[in-house]
């Protein structure tokens, strides 16, 4: 596809991925900004999902090393989640083949004033980490539910699951919200290399696009990331919740 890179439809793009950059290494959900941007400005919808995944995957690791380097990332739990995550993805696609994703977006619509209201009432979750005080099984068993659970939530339908991996983190793992979301990032960045791939060779990528794309969500997701390490639950927990309402609408669009 031929595209126009010196177009104020190239420039939002742009901007969108740099602010979804920022947005992913705090708390996850950069998506919710990428994707509307791209259909606002006419971009294909079969370019939209190729040109988005390859534009972030770079910031995605960006972040990712960013938040290893702090040391802000559980190894164990993260290691166990990946390759669950990755089995629940390709599980998640196929059933995504045999039935509508309107009941996921119905499910969710119940679900998310649950988990809402389970965020705003535990005012303590992901201030401090107490995964250490729990049993090395009990890490392995939560580890694994949540990569295939989850993992099977990106690949049938996939809005927020970033989201979803912090939240769940801190709350069946006891992980800080900072820790929460440096195993988000190592996760989904390492998983996220098959897809990648996938959409690198189908022909569904802009590249020019892309390239361009990816340079403001780098910036971004290292902005992002030195933001969310240095100041914790204070910038998380609120784009957090920004984010949840904003899914939450755009669960509500897609049904109405």
């Amino acid at each position: 596809m031929s595209f126009n890179l010196f177009s104020i439809q190239s420039l939002l793009c742009c901007l969108a991925f740099f602010f979804a950059g920022i947005i992913d290494s705090v708390c996850g959900g950069g998506g919710l900004i990428t994707i509307p941007t791209m259909l606002a400005v006419g971009i294909p919808v079969h370019f939209i999902t190729g040109t988005n995944q390859c534009s972030a995957w770079i910031g995605t690791g960006v972040a990712a090393f960013d938040y290893l380097k702090s040391g802000s990332i559980h190894i164990k739990s993260a290691l166990i989640t990946l390759p669950f995550s990755m089995l629940g993805s390709f599980l998640g696609a196929k059933l995504n083949l045999l039935m509508p994703e309107q009941f996921l977006r119905i499910f969710m619509v119940v679900s998310i004033p649950v988990i809402s209201i389970f965020i705003f009432t535990d005012k303590k979750l992901g201030e401090t980490d107490k995964v250490e005080e729990k049993a090395n099984l009990s890490i392995i068993i939560w580890s694994a539910a949540i990569g295939f659970f989850l993992g099977g939530y990106q690949g049938f339908y996939g809005p927020g699951g970033g989201l979803f991996f912090m939240l769940a983190y801190a709350a069946f793992l006891r992980l800080s919200l900072v820790r929460a979301t440096g195993n988000t990032r190592f996760v989904v960045a390492i998983s996220s290399i098959m897809s990648v791939f996938t959409y690198a060779v189908s022909g569904t990528v802009i590249w020019k696009l892309a390239l361009a794309a990816s340079a403001f969500n780098i910036i971004g997701s290292h902005l992002g990331a030195t933001i969310a390490i240095k100041n914790g639950v204070k910038v998380i927990r609120p784009m957090m919740c920004f984010m949840i309402v904003l899914l939450f609408i755009k669960l509500i669009m897609d049904i109405l």
